[in-house]
């Protein structure tokens, strides 16, 4: 079973997560934590995954690790794009699809939590958080206008960027500034766009 950031995984029971601290008692209550929680960006040993659980409220969060093994399913952030968008939701998400037909792409956030989930983890005001999928790049500008485009959408989209065997950067960052934060397993990096274009 392959396991990536932004995945979410349903554990087999709340027995299966790890925390050198007290578990708060929405983790094992709240519909929206309850034994499913969301793949963190960190480095570990092989067999161990870690995770993050979402409450009701942004207040709400948990980070945790627990073992392979105990994961029953796995939902991807590419999975979570053909679920069913809130209605707050729909035109935008139908935006999204049409836009990003050509790209590899996935949907995080609260809004990717709800159209993997079915549970509604959301309001009418949330941003929507997007995920691109880059082996490599050469060039910026089909990422700038791609970036002009999404602008044009109803809603507030982040689009993190994460390029295969390097890590993650913000999709505005990357067509805008000189240098860009790239976040790692191992903690975030700040490097020169340029250089990184080029890799």
């Amino acid at each position: 079973m392959e396991i990536n950031v932004h995945d979410i995984v349903y554990l087999e029971s709340n027995q299966a997560i790890i925390s050198s601290g007290t578990i708060p008692s929405w983790v094992l209550n709240e519909k929206t934590a309850n034994t499913i929680a969301v793949v963190r960006r960190m480095k570990t040993l092989d067999h161990i995954v870690p995770i993050g659980f979402r409450g009701a409220n942004r207040s709400e969060r948990f980070a945790a690790l627990t073992i392979k093994d105990s994961i029953q399913k796995v939902i991807t952030a590419e999975e979570a794009t053909y679920g069913v968008p809130p209605n707050s939701h729909e035109d935008t998400i139908e935006y999204l699809r049409d836009l990003l037909k050509d790209n590899c792409w996935g949907i995080g956030g609260s809004i990717g939590f709800t159209m993997a989930t079915g549970i509604q983890a959301c309001t009418e005001y949330s941003d929507v958080d997007i995920i691109l999928y880059k082996e490599r790049f050469t060039a910026l500008q089909p990422l700038q206008l791609l970036h002009e485009k999404i602008q044009m959408s109803a809603h507030s989209i982040d689009v993190q960027v994460e390029i295969t065997n390097l890590g993650a950067c913000m999709l505005n960052e990357l067509v805008t500034s000189p240098t860009v934060l790239l976040r790692t397993g191992t903690g975030v990096l700040l490097m020169d766009r340029d250089r990184l274009v080029s890799i």
